[in-house]
């Protein structure tokens, strides 16, 4: 029996095993009529195997480019669209630089202490006021999802004097920030929302594989 651990690592695992049997066969081809056709064949293939694909507006010029670096580039002539540029697939990627200072608040992040910076530098306080709020609320949203339990807004407040070093507070006494269980419940209807796209994306797939098998089998 072969086992796939024995055999090359494929480049895209999605497309599978079969697809490149597939690309090896019609590498084999000697026909160039023939090869083109079953070129197309592949990519045919391809996009059934990633449906999710389909929402980019370059869907077939990402298949191409992928059957292009599947294929060592041998069938790239076939595409419509000029091919990736090798050293770029092969070039490592720039060193992700990391801030190593501390922040007095994880949970908000490094993005909301950027905020609180440019809001300092506001001159204009109508300006430096709507965006507070904006950073308000934006706090407390992530307060809510990574605690999961409701919060006052006088806590969010303090956290942004805190955070500020007492050089920004909200001067609005009736600022009211997002309700906590509307908020709590809109994230929990979009996480099912989206777990059942993940369900329904695998069954997809799941059907794409099977089918492929019977093509293959008649």
């Amino acid at each position: 029996m072969e086992y796939n651990t024995s055999n090359e690592t494929l480049q895209f695992p999605e497309y599978g095993r079969s697809v490149k049997l597939m690309i090896d066969y019609t590498l084999a081809l000697q026909d160039p009529i023939d090869q083109e056709k079953s070129t197309n064949a592949i990519i045919s293939v391809m996009g059934i195997l990633n449906p999710q694909l389909r929402d980019n507006p370059d869907f077939r010029h990402i298949l191409w480019d992928h059957l292009a670096i599947m294929s060592d580039y041998k069938l790239s002539k076939y595409s419509p669209f000029p091919p990736p540029v090798r050293e770029n697939f092969h070039a490592k990627p720039e060193p992700v630089e990391f801030y190593f200072g501390d922040m007095k608040y994880p949970t908000y992040g490094r993005i909301i202490e950027n905020l609180i910076e440019k809001a300092i530098s506001i001159d204009d306080p109508e300006r430096r006021d709507s965006l507070i709020k904006t950073i308000t609320n934006h706090m407390k949203k992530t307060y809510l999802i990574w605690n999961k339990e409701n919060v006052d807004d006088d806590v969010i407040f303090k956290n942004l004097e805190e955070i500020s070093e007492g050089r920004l507070r909200v001067t609005d006494e009736g600022l009211k920030l997002i309700n906590s269980a509307d908020f709590m419940k809109a994230s929990k209807y979009n996480r099912n929302n989206q777990n059942n796209q993940n369900n329904r994306n695998n069954r997809n797939n799941q059907n794409n594989r099977n089918n492929q098998k019977k093509f293959y089998r008649n």
